[in-house]
């Protein structure tokens, strides 16, 4: 059955709820193991209550929750929020303009996250290369107009400016679109 906009498919790739299915998988485990830790412990404390007898096992039963949460959810987050810290400064680097960026991740840290890295690190990669080729190509367009201008300057004739500004034209045009298939290339992922 095809999906059709405006309808959510439960199960699917991509498209549907779980999309990053591994990664969802692993935290409703984890919110489950969570859920049956903290039942756990609330049965321990109703026990404890009906020995002891105590008027403030509310109170101790919801301290318990909020300690117990707090925790284990610093526990868990630590793998994800502090690639994602690491991420963005990656990411406000290569805004910045510095290619040389450098991402690596622990091995424990959550894959679709990994997955992220490594798109993240062919981008810096293309951009560096992007850039190199662009500045070579300017190079050589900026010592073809210096000749050009040297030429006109010694008073060449015209077959021979000529000749160097189609020279220049070539290389202009190249550059275009070497720089417009990059950008295609780009638009494609």
């Amino acid at each position: 059955m095809p999906n059709t906009p405006g309808k959510r498919i439960l199960l699917g790739r991509e498209k549907g709820y779980l999309s990053s299915a591994a990664t969802q998988y692993r935290f409703i485990i984890f919110l489950l193991i969570t859920l049956g830790i903290y039942t756990l412990l609330l049965k321990v404390f109703q026990k404890l209550a009906e020995i002891v007898q105590l008027a403030v096992f509310l109170p101790i039963a919801l301290l318990t929750l909020l300690l117990f949460i707090g925790i284990v959810g610093t526990l868990y987050s630590h793998t994800f929020v502090g690639p994602l810290a690491r991420i963005r400064r990656a990411l406000d680097q290569l805004a910045e303009g510095d290619t040389g960026v450098s991402l690596r991740l622990r091995d424990s840290d959550d894959p679709l996250l990994k997955d992220l890295v490594s798109t993240i690190t062919a981008l810096c990669d293309h951009s560096r290369s992007t850039q190199g080729f662009t500045r070579i190509a300017a190079a050589a367009l900026r010592d073809d107009i210096k000749a050009l201008q040297e030429k006109v300057s010694g008073g060449a004739d015209a077959a021979e400016v000529q000749k160097l500004i189609e020279g220049v034209r070539r290389k202009q045009e190249a550059l275009e679109k070497a720089l417009n298939a990059c950008s295609k290339e780009n638009l494609r992922r």
